[in-house]
């Protein structure tokens, strides 16, 4: 039984090669004509990928304060039963209005990163990233010696929009690890939710509840692509 060859498919789509002095079609690895015994010109090179694209550091002044650390890595940790900062009311045009618990527990956070930079510190002002896990009050309906997820209210990005906003004050006289919010591009661990140690679901869980957070800038270094 005889077998049809697509000799266009093999020219076009599989990288064969015809042989200019007969009609042979030949491998491409093949550098002469097994028929007729041409040489074959060398095959094409192949065309080199395309560098991508690097960020530039940022500079020693955008930094901030975090040049001074080591890794510019500020870790801030808070104890206190984390609140979630979601719609707010808004009784007057540029008024905002807080819940209690939401005012106390950014004050909280503002507090603590404060005494951990000192009040000489210098916002950052360049691409951040943010690390955050969340432990939350172990509920009673939770099995007692058992490692379970937090995966019941509150909601995470919930949560997270609270430590940000409470980073980065509207109220420039207050104080800021960074200029404003915006500048968190991404989040390297979290922001996750676990109950207290031993029985957390994260290393960063902490033996009663609170919130580690840390802040660095962005990478400078390939631009990430969707499939990274």
């Amino acid at each position: 039984m005889s077998t049809r060859v697509d000799i266009q498919y093999l020219i076009t789509d599989c990288g064969y090669r015809p042989c200019p002095s007969c009609s042979a079609v030949l491998r491409p690895t093949s550098t002469r004509c097994r028929h007729c015994g041409s040489p074959l010109a060398s095959a094409a090179p192949k065309a080199e990928k395309p560098k991508r694209p690097r960020l530039a550091p940022a500079n020693e002044t955008a930094l901030g304060s975090l040049s001074a650390l080591p890794e510019h890595r500020l870790t801030v940790t808070v104890i206190g039963t984390p609140v979630t900062q979601g719609s707010v009311s808004t009784p007057a045009p540029g008024v905002v209005k807080y819940s209690p618990e939401l005012r106390a527990w950014r004050t909280e956070i503002n507090d603590e990163a404060a005494r951990v930079c000192g009040r000489t510190w210098e916002p950052a002002n360049c691409p951040l990233v943010m690390s955050a896990v969340f432990t939350l009050p172990r509920p009673s309906s939770a099995p007692k010696s058992k490692v379970v997820h937090a995966a019941a209210k509150p909601d995470v990005d919930k949560l997270i929009r609270a430590v940000q906003d409470a980073l980065s004050p509207k109220d420039k006289k207050e104080f800021r690890v960074y200029t404003e919010d915006s500048r968190i591009v991404g989040y390297g661990i979290g922001p996750w939710k676990t109950y207290p140690a031993p029985l957390g679901t994260h290393p960063w869980a902490l033996a009663e509840p609170g919130v580690t957070i840390a802040v660095r800038p962005a990478p400078a270094a390939t631009l990430h692509r969707d499939s990274a």
